[in-house]
């Protein structure tokens, strides 16, 4: 085979394979190789022609002709490097999975032996096979590597699979030994701690060996977060097989759910405690029998078939667990579902666990077993609430640029995904403070996290999932997110948290949020700090800050006046009527009016002397809205004083729904952000970021917000707008890519820009935002904006881009028309009022075309329906944005319209085609400014009415005639596209008359009464 450069294919993720049973895996040559007589003698060749040119000696100790393999006793392949006094044992092998595992006595014998021998100064082991398992890959480091530095041994073990040694020597092979030297090789094992998996030694070898080249490291991240969510996906089918497994062995209901969350602690635990102390996990299928055997008799007699409870209750003994209050207070009682047998554990669960490596990797077990459950169920509306996918999460902790010294929290924790990358953020920063490292750590972990969930068990899921991360458990809480404020919620805090915080980072609730609950929740927090106080719940709301408020007294006021006014109206009624019984009617009307009149006079006493009560005015709003009312509130005024004015604040970053960026109904709220907080960038994410993950189409952005230190600054820096469309998953759980980290670069290199425009503590608006605007990528991968004056004005990034592109607009033309220029609303004329309720429906499609939809019965009134006339400009107030917009023809003549359907005519003397201003709008360019011109809550964006579109900028039009040949060319080719469909439906009925029976036989017929025919 050849090895050269021309033949090296760098890794692309659609080369995957997920196998059932085994790691996720890539092609390499090695695949096909016979493992007796060609494997290692072609890896051999391979690593000499890599490393003998670097001053390497290479020696197989099998044969090179291939008769054997190296004998036992001694590694397979031996590298000797005497420039740098070190030598490199080869294990290679063709076993998959569990079937390797079996080896790691033999060839961590092999390096011991080596070691022993100390003819070198340096020593470490490649293991190399098709793909490493988890199981082997914890024991290199947990029970190997991680125990020789405890004791100060030589000796490190890194595990490779076949693509990873592949892309290592043909690299190698190609290139210059100058540029990559062999002493390279010797860090591999000095950061073997890295390599928890295949994917990331892959990235460790490049890190080490290649750091020069940036594309193959770009390349090895999106294959990594592949990988990652490739093994995610395969986790939640195989959770879901364990459900079902489990329901014919009649584990069923929420019992059940809750013993998959304590068998994957479980797992967790005994996972950090083979990497902390070095002795192997009880909870693998090998390690489960051993130990189960060593158990007494009297515990076997007690525990009978289910010994799995207790190893559960032996580990809730242990004393960091106590201390954490994990697994406590269940002594006499069971954590596991009665019927769940040690049996089950070994056939279903712990094979299924055995394939990964949970503590070390990127699998978050915990949340993979409660969001596959949550789903599976369909119980439970705050799914993505709980469950933000990975590469959102990482996106939001690279930008905020956390501290160590930061005090972080998430009020909607969930199952903690937030919490755990702040976590290995702030240890990663750990050395760039005074204190000392290891009381650093100890205050992150400790102290420093916190997090609160109103849901009681998912806050205990939250704490194993921090517990088994780094013991910040103590800093998750069950309560309500929106109403800490000055309360002691959390153990090791008095007096709130109100002013006190460094960052936030959260994705609440996505859907409306009932601000009663939180209410509630406030006063009873109220009640039991001050149990004398008397609690108003109008305070909670003047704190909270973006809930509508309306005045008890004013309404009640408005509600006198109408009653007033109608008892007037009854009095000039009874004076003018002649009936005996008027005069008596009239007295009591004339003292109900005398009531009336005092109740009106008292009420306006008392707002004059301000005696009122407000009250929020209905009782939901978005979830997002309402967190960042509470957050404005708990962030610092000051995290860096010495800071920038603009960057000294506590900073947040919020997913929320779109429709608090762009809908009139929340202007109030986006009013609240832009007095409270610099807005330093706005995220749109694609529609199904949250779908495969959450069952959520809901429209989200990314919102980051530095806290104001007053409220009266003006925002003088630009903001980043971007839109990342690919967030790993689409919706049928297919994975497409991640535009995330290029959106982080982007936005790294815009804060750059700002940062350099600054003179001093000075800024020229002008300069910053012109020297963001001359970044690459500007106006194709984000835009730089000015924040609005209007404090209520649209801050989605579909607004700011419709900004951009019509500044751009006018700047290519020098002047613009608006749409209002040209058409004016259509006369709608309503249908005749059908019996039925039936009609004939036209419809404005995305291909361009007005077109027969069906005759269907609505719930409409006729007057909300309109019928089409030929040559009106007819468009979807819905599907705009994607095209839908036609002129009508004679062949929809009389047809009906819904409400969705708007219509213009052309101006009376204005020199326009409608056909040509179909083809303008059904631009790419022109549905990114529409885009921006419509709004809407979660996934249903439109334009709110038919004026909305009038004041939608052209650029200016053409001569009539070039007019006129546009669309004479687009009338032609739509009637050529009409003929063919016509020619293929012919077609058609004439194959199905081929057949026999009439296209329509079945038509009307419920197929349950069709007859069954037994096949013979």
């Amino acid at each position: 085979m050849d090895v050269s450069a021309a033949n090296y294919r760098y890794p692309q993720p659609s080369r995957y394979a997920i196998i059932e049973g085994a790691p996720a895996t890539m092609a390499s040559r090695y695949d096909e190789l016979d493992a007796s007589s060609e494997l290692e003698q072609r890896i051999a060749a391979d690593l000499k022609a890599a490393l003998e040119p670097r001053g390497c000696e290479v020696i197989h100790n099998g044969t090179n002709g291939g008769e054997r393999h190296a004998p036992g006793g001694v590694p397979d392949i031996e590298i000797h490097d005497r420039v740098n006094d070190r030598i490199i044992a080869v294990e290679v092998t063709k076993r998959k999975g569990s079937a390797a595992d079996g080896e790691f006595a033999a060839v961590t014998d092999h390096l011991n032996r080596l070691v022993a021998a100390r003819q070198f100064q340096h020593y470490g082991m490649l293991y190399i096979s098709p793909a490493t398992s988890a199981r082997m890959s914890m024991n290199f480091r947990d029970l190997y590597n991680r125990n020789n530095e405890r004791e100060g041994k030589a000796g490190r073990v890194v595990a490779l699979d076949f693509e990873a040694i592949q892309m290592m020597v043909d690299k190698m092979v190609a290139s210059d030994s100058a540029l990559y030297p062999a002493s390279r090789i010797g860090d591999l094992f000095e950061r073997w701690e890295e390599a928890v998996d295949d994917a990331r030694a892959r990235q460790l070898i490049q890190a080490v060996l290649f750091p020069e080249d940036d594309d193959l490291a770009n390349e090895l991240e999106e294959e990594t977060q592949e990988f990652d969510a490739l093994r995610e996906r395969e986790l939640k089918k195989s959770l879901e097989a364990v459900e079902d497994k489990f329901r014919s062995h009649g584990i069923t209901g929420n019992n059940a759910n809750i013993s998959l969350v304590y068998l994957a602690f479980l797992r967790l635990f005994e996972e950090r405690a083979q990497r902390q102390r070095g002795v192997p996990s009880r909870f693998t299928l090998d390690g489960f029998k051993s130990w189960k055997e060593a158990v007494s008799k009297i515990t076997k007699r007690r525990y009978e078939n289910r010994l799995v409870e207790f190893l559960l209750h032996e580990i809730a003994e242990e004393q960091d667990l106590k201390e954490s209050g994990l697994l406590q207070g269940r002594e006499d009682e069971n954590f596991l579902h009665h019927r769940l047998t040690d049996e089950l554990v070994e056939t279903l669960i712990l094979p299924l666990f055995d394939r990964y490596d949970f503590h070390a990797g990127r699998v978050d077990i915990l949340g993979a077993v409660f969001e596959t459950l949550a789903r599976r169920g369909d119980k439970d509306t705050r799914v993505g609430q709980f469950f933000t996918p990975q590469q959102v999460v990482d996106f939001c902790t690279d930008i905020i640029d956390l501290r160590s010294t930061d005090r972080v929290l998430d009020p909607a924790v969930g199952t903690g995904r937030f919490l755990i990358a702040a976590l290995e953020s702030m240890l990663d920063d750990s050395d760039r403070g005074t204190d000392p490292y290891q009381e650093t750590v100890k205050s992150i972990k400790q102290r420093q996290l916190l997090g609160t969930d109103i849901d009681e068990w998912v806050a205990t899921i939250a704490k194993m999932n921090m517990f088994i991360h780094g013991d910040g458990k103590s800093g998750i809480v069950s309560s309500n997110g929106m109403a800490l404020g000055h309360f002691s919620v959390f153990p090791d805090i008095q007096g709130g948290i109100t002013e006190s915080l460094d960052a936030i980072l959260t994705n609440p609730p996505l859907g409306d949020t009932d601000y009663l609950v939180a209410e509630s929740a406030w006063e009873h927090l109220a009640a039991q700090s001050s149990p004398s106080a008397t609690v108003h719940a109008e305070h909670f709301y003047q704190w909270l800050g973006v809930v509508p408020l309306e005045t008890v007294e004013e309404t009640q006021l408005g509600n006198l006046k109408e009653k007033r006014a109608t008892v007037q109206a009854q009095i000039q009624e009874l004076m003018s009527s002649s009936e005996k019984k008027a005069k008596a009617s009239l007295a009591r009307a004339n003292k109900r009016l005398d009531a009336i009149n005092e109740q009106i006079l008292e009420i306006q006493t008392k707002i004059a002397q301000q005696d009122i009560t407000r009250r929020p005015r209905g009782r939901t709003m978005k979830g997002g809205a309402l967190f960042i009312g509470a957050i404005a509130q708990y962030l610092k005024s000051q995290r860096l004083p010495d800071e920038k004015a603009e960057w000294a604040g506590g900073r947040t970053i919020v997913i929320v729904d779109e429709a608090i960026l762009n809908t009139t109904e929340y202007a109030p709220v986006r009013n609240f952000i832009r007095e409270h907080f610099f807005v330093k960038a706005i995220v749109s994410l694609g529609r199904d970021a949250f779908k495969y993950l959450a069952h959520t189409d809901a429209k989200t952005s990314v919102l980051y917000l530095i806290k104001k230190p007053n409220l009266g600054l003006i925002q003088r820096e630009p903001i980043f707008y971007a839109h990342a469309e690919r967030i790993g998953y689409n919706a049928v759980g297919k994975w497409i890519g991640d535009d995330l980290p290029q959106v982080r670069d982007f936005y790294r290199h815009f804060q750059e820009a700002v940062h350099s425009s600054y003179q001093g503590r000075y800024l020229d608006t002008d300069d910053a935002l012109k020297s963001t605007q001359s970044l690459p990528g500007h106006s194709t991968a984000f835009f730089a904006r000015q924040p609005d004056e209007n404090l209520g004005e649209r801050l989605d990034f579909y607004y700011a881009r419709f900004q951009q592109r019509k500044e751009e607009l006018l700047k290519k033309h020098g002047s613009l028309i608006r749409f209002g220029d040209i058409f004016e609303a259509g006369q709608r004329k309503s249908p005749e009022a059908s019996r039925t309720g039936e009609y004939n429906f036209a419809v404005a499609t995305r291909t361009g075309t007005v077109s027969f939809k069906g005759r269907m019965s609505v719930a409409y009134s006729p007057k909300d329906l309109w019928v089409v006339e030929p040559g009106e400009l007819v468009l979807s107030s819905i599907d705009l944005v994607n095209g839908a917009v036609a002129v009508a023809g004679d062949d929809v003549r009389g047809l009906v319209m819904s409400k969705e359907m708007f219509s213009y005519r052309v101006k009376r003397g204005v020199p326009a085609i409608p056909e040509y201003i179909q083809v303008l709008l059904r631009t790419k360019a022109a549905q990114e400014m529409l885009l921006g011109f419509a709004s809407g809550t979660s996934n249903r964006t439109r334009l709110e009415n038919t004026e909305k579109l009038l004041d939608f900028p052209l650029p200016p039009l053409p001569t009539l005639e070039e007019q006129q040949k546009k669309a004479s060319l687009l009338k032609g080719a739509y009637e050529q596209q009409r003929r063919a469909q016509q020619q293929i439906d012919n077609l058609a009925s004439e194959a199905q008359e081929v057949w026999g029976p009439p296209e329509d036989i079945y038509a009307g017929v419920d197929e349950t009464s069709l007859p069954v025919v037994a096949a013979r």
